[in-house]
């Protein structure tokens, strides 16, 4: 292997020991070099922009200036650098802080060799698959002259920042509901790549995947995209996740954004079933979204990680009222009441969804989603009224947004007195 194949990686890390251990286990793998090593924030910065390494193992705690400040700001300076943040500590405040800086991967220490190897290998692979994403065709159309994309569709995004509490049946039955109510163009797109599966809850086949739209991203437009995805007998169009892991690496944030911008300008709604990861991807969707249904159950750890996601939603900036709280297989038989989380969030749950473990499980398992095979079943009847709550409030905001608009125009050609 040549040296311009090799991985390039430095070491940040202010304890000697730990950067000889690190470059000892590294030394033997043919495909990585350790290019330099630093032993604090600000040599990192400089060491950076000399020695460009491709992937920064840094360590989160370090006098003068830690590893959260170093990593932003070499992120700063060069975007295209993997950072993978160390810490002996692995609580969710070390791993959300390591996210928003920019990093790829949180490791603990002590750090095992294959997690190691691992971790380097993954996040060069994803710099490698990164394009540059030129959106062409008739994709970037709808642009406005103020820099700004004009915004046609909805895009509701459907998360938890705990896996297991039913976003994706309750994101493929929401996208049927929103059809069947307003009869419009609806769009439902499985965002978690890695291990989708909204073929399985829908009964489509993935003949076709994002990932077919990502290997011809620079020729995205809504042809593109209409031969690709699958249609439901609802008519809700799907964009379906790949059937393994491995090819779901190649889709990138770049990708997901590129195929929502385009999405909403061709569709009313659009759906997406976002994976719980704080991961590019899923922020990427997040970031999009005019709405973020954040699914939650009565358990301590589901809620522990809901409080977290809002802690990062302000972070990001985002609006109160674009995160709306959304409880999922309420019951009152958890010890946990609905109020007493309320006053733990300090926000108020938009809308409960009945518990119906049972009839959900079999719903999946037949490839009939409950509004469609059970309309008149509570949880079915819960769900309509979540699609008909994020309807009114995209057309009450649609309606105002127009009448600030025909104000402004009015008012430049009204002469003031």
């Amino acid at each position: 292997m040549s040296e311009a194949d090799k991985i390039r990686v430095m070491i940040v890390d202010d304890v000697i020991d730990t950067r000889d251990q690190l470059e000892k286990l590294l030394f033997f793998e043919k495909d990585i070099e350790v290019v330099a090593k630093a032993s604090n924030g600000r040599e990192a910065i400089a060491f950076a922009r000399q020695y460009r390494p491709q992937v920064i193992l840094m360590d989160i705690n370090m006098p003068d200036m830690d590893g959260i400040a170093a990593t932003e700001a070499i992120l700063t300076q060069d975007p295209g650098i993997q950072v993978i943040i160390m810490s002996v500590q692995g609580e969710t405040d070390y791993i959300r802080r390591a996210m928003l800086a920019g990093a790829r991967e949180f490791l603990i220490k002590p750090i095992s060799a294959d997690d190691l190897y691992r971790s380097i290998r993954h996040v060069a692979k994803l710099a490698a698959m990164r394009p540059v994403v030129a959106v062409a065709g008739g994709a970037a159309a709808g642009a406005a002259t103020d820099g700004k994309p004009s915004v046609d569709g909805q895009i509701f995004a459907v998360f938890s920042p705990k896996g297991g509490v039913g976003v994706s049946s309750i994101a493929a039955n929401l996208a049927i509901a929103i059809r069947q109510q307003t009869n419009k163009k609806v769009a439902l797109v499985d965002g978690n790549v890695i291990f989708g599966d909204l073929s399985v809850i829908l009964n489509l086949r993935a003949d076709k995947t994002i990932v077919d739209v990502a290997a011809r991203i620079e020729g995205l437009d809504r042809d593109l995209l209409n031969d690709v995805m699958a249609t439901h007998p609802t008519q809700v169009k799907v964009l379906l996740a790949p059937p393994d892991p491995q090819r779901g690496e190649m889709v990138t944030a770049d990708h997901i954004r590129a195929i929502l911008e385009v999405l909403r300008q061709e569709y009313d709604y659009v759906v997406v079933d976002t994976p719980a990861s704080f991961q590019d991807r899923s922020l990427a969707a997040l970031d999009m979204a005019q709405r973020i249904v954040t699914l939650m159950t009565l358990e301590m750890h589901c809620i522990r990680n809901v409080k977290l996601f809002l802690e990062v939603a302000d972070l990001l900036s985002y609006p109160s009222e674009k995160v709306m709280l959304v409880l999922n297989k309420a019951t009152n038989r958890t010890g946990i009441r609905a109020d007493e989380v309320e006053k733990h969030l300090q926000r108020k749950l938009a809308l409960q969804i009945g518990d119906a473990a049972q009839d959900m499980t079999l719903a999946i398992n037949q490839g009939a989603p409950i509004v469609m095979a059970k309309p008149n079943h509570q949880v079915a009847k819960d769900i309509m009224n979540l699609a008909r709550e994020l309807v009114a409030k995209a057309s009450k905001e649609a309606t105002a947004e127009s009448g600030a608009k025909s104000r402004s125009l009015f008012g430049g050609l009204i002469p003031r007195r």
